[in-house]
């Protein structure tokens, strides 16, 4: 038996920003060679890039505040947690919080000094490298006027960036002015704040921000006031993304070492692995010299290489046409998936086969079995299952119906993931405004976690339609089951028994059958013991006629047995108004249908399809039978008996069942003159 690789899980948010996609890739990177595997849950937030847009979508990012609780799911050895990039969208739930829904096991937390419980922290030293900045400023450029763009709130690094600036501004004597102060949310959207800080004041020298993504807002404002940076206004980050030795002019920054960074946490992690001691730590953050501060001269201090996971990133930021394909396809397959939403099966083998197109080595799709409703401020209580409603590895695929999908459990003791030993994965949340999901989780490279994102919002979409059009087939159901009830006896009324008997036809003729039956004397009945004895009377006779049919064997069209009933939410199930009997081929030569309603009044009729002359005649012995059975057991102080005629012939047009009811009438009149004069117990006119 093959032995099960150790799993290490990897919950990051915010990850279309430079500092969270840069640890994913370098992750990826360190453990590519290692004898593990890797499980990324991804917070692939939008606002912060949609806020010029009115998109309420963008509302709902709250919901990746789940994404810790998804790894409860999986079997896993180690958890490592971008604590600061979960928080940045969620700053109303605590840390602790997000923590409480991760499985019991060594945890290492970064971007926080905060440890839990047997794991370790690591954490940049943040303090220190935002006050190289400042003090470059004052000390070099002899600059006292420093505005300051904060992180958000709640937020671990934010905070001691902030708390680097105030050092600087006590140690060479500076006022602290609240007015040289925006809140940012380390985006590089947050021209609103910017502008405000320079309207007031104007008076500025340099502007200090708390990440180099919020840099890229402060030029951009910039610009549009015709204001130079490094020469009208001084301009210093914080991390040294990528690009900003490449912007105009080249950043000034404090540089996060995310090799250093992502070594600590691979390392600490195989540690763990291996049942060794691993300790908390804090990184150096050397500052990074360029022009944006106002030096002219180049950099005194020589750029480091580009390692091989950034050399990649960079690479995928030129590669275009693939993406475009891919991103035409998979509003295709969106297109194609709500064609679908009446068939689960079919709705997920549609995603799976284009798992298997995109060339995914495996993919699984993890639905709950009732979507949550989450509220933001809050993370939802995790059923116990979930269900695996697609599995893909290779060219195989398959989607399943909810009532034969794999299950996996929270905690799952089990070895085995839902495609036995998969390797290395990312996992995407699947939500559509307030309502969650599941997931989907794909065993892909880094450069096609943009992609796989799109995909899984308008898998979303789909399953929130999905939900939306059972629920509405639903209530057209119930309210069509209503109009063709009869609400006394519960049978089909003469709507329901005409709209069952036009789905009983098909092309070619068909031998056919009708039987009419009427409740014996229900006036006498009324009139001696009221409406209410009558309606007793005619709800025994249409159990008995019910009885008879079940009896029968035959597929029997009832209420509520029709195609237009669905289960709650997005889950048929037969026991709640599934597909009728013998559904699929009720047109079929040789299938017996039958179906049972009240005409009106005392008068019951049924119609039937593909049974002999003996089998209805049988019918009519077995309804006097019964109503013999009936009347020797009840304390009913009248009888309750049924007088019926039948008819059989050639179905293909209405008009052919209307000649058989005639038919049938005629004899249920000759049946009529053999019944029972009073059905009053005991007493003669």
């Amino acid at each position: 038996m093959e032995t099960r690789k150790k799993r290490i899980g990897f919950v990051i948010g915010n990850y279309h920003t430079d500092h969270p996609s840069r640890l994913v890739y370098t992750i990826w990177e360190l453990l590519r060679d290692e004898d593990v595997e890797l499980q990324v849950f991804l917070g692939t937030e939008s606002a912060s890039f949609m806020k010029d847009f009115v998109m309420r979508s963008n509302l709902f990012d709250y919901q990746y505040a789940s994404l810790c609780g998804y790894s409860e799911y999986e079997k896993l050895d180690v958890l490592i947690v971008s604590a600061g990039t979960l928080s940045i969208y969620q700053n109303e739930i605590p840390l602790e919080e997000f923590l409480r829904h991760t499985p019991n096991i060594p945890t290492i937390l970064m971007e926080t000094d905060h440890v839990h419980g047997d794991g370790i922290s690591l954490i940049a030293d943040n303090r220190q490298g935002l006050a190289s900045c400042v003090e470059h400023l004052i000390t070099v450029h002899g600059m006292r006027r420093i505005g300051f763009v904060s992180g958000p709130k709640n937020n671990r690094d934010a905070e001691e960036r902030f708390a680097g600036y105030m050092d600087m501004l006590r140690k060479y004597e500076i006022p602290f002015r609240e007015e040289y102060v925006a809140q940012g949310d380390y985006s590089e959207h947050v021209d609103e704040s910017v502008e405000q800080l320079l309207d007031r004041a104007p008076e500025l020298e340099a502007i200090v921000s708390a990440n180099d993504e919020m840099a890229v807002s402060i030029y951009r404002v910039l610009a549009r006031r015709n204001l130079v940076v490094g020469k009208d206004i001084a301009v210093t980050g914080f991390d040294d993304m990528l690009m900003a030795r490449y912007m105009d002019p080249p950043l000034t920054t404090a540089r996060q070492d995310y090799d250093a960074f992502s070594h600590a946490a691979v390392d600490s992690a195989l540690k763990m692995l291996r049942g060794e001691k691993a300790f908390s730590k804090r990184i150096p953050v050397p500052f990074i010299r360029r022009c944006s501060c106002g030096c002219e001269k180049a950099p005194d201090l020589e750029e480091q290489p580009m390692s091989p996971g950034q050399e990649e990133l960079l690479k995928n930021m030129k590669r275009s046409r693939e993406y475009q394909l891919n991103s035409w396809i998979g509003s295709l397959l969106n297109r194609e998936m709500l064609l679908e939403v009446d068939d689960p099966k079919q709705f997920f083998t549609s995603l799976g086969s284009f798992m298997a197109y995109l060339g995914t080595p495996a993919s699984y799709l993890c639905l709950f079995e009732h979507p949550l409703m989450v509220k933001r401020g809050t993370i939802p209580d995790f059923p116990e299952k979930i269900f695996v409603c697609m599995r893909q590895r290779g060219q195989e695929y398959e989607g399943y119906d909810w009532d034969e999908a794999p299950v996996l459990y929270r905690n799952n003791p089990s070895e085995a993931t839902p495609y036995g030993a998969m390797a290395s994965g990312m996992t995407f949340l699947l939500f559509d405004e307030e309502y969650q999901y599941g997931v989907l989780n794909a065993m892909i490279e880094p450069d096609k976690i943009d992609f796989c994102y799109m995909l899984s919002l308008d898998i979303g979409t789909s399953l929130r339609y999905m939900d939306l059009w059972a629920q509405q087939k639903r209530y057209r159901a119930e309210l069509q089951a209503l109009a063709r009830t009869d609400a006394l006896t519960g049978l089909n009324n003469r709507a329901g028994v005409i709209h069952e008997r036009a789905q009983m036809i098909g092309r070619r003729s068909r031998r056919a059958g009708v039987i009419l039956a009427d409740l014996d004397h229900l006036k006498q009945i009324n009139d001696r013991f009221g409406h209410q004895a009558g309606d007793m009377a005619l709800k025994a006779a249409a159990d008995i006629l019910r009885e008879v049919v079940r009896e029968a064997g035959a597929g029997s069209f009832q209420p509520g047995q029709g195609n237009d009933t669905n289960a709650e939410s997005f889950q048929p199930h037969p026991e709640n108004g599934g597909a009728r009997v013998q559904e699929n081929d009720k047109n079929a030569e040789g299938a017996p249908r039958q179906i049972l309603g009240r005409f009106g009044g005392d008068e019951f009729i049924s119609y039937c399809v593909d049974m002999t002359s003996e089998q209805i005649a049988a019918q009519l012995t077995r309804i006097r039978e019964l109503c013999d059975r009936f009347n020797e057991s009840s304390d009913l102080p009248y009888y309750v008996e049924i007088s019926a005629g039948f008819a059989v012939g050639k179905v293909r047009r209405i008009e052919d069942w209307e000649k058989l009811v005639e038919r049938a009438d005629a004899q249920l009149y000759e049946a009529k003159k053999t019944r029972r004069e009073f059905v009053v117990r005991g007493r003669q006119p």
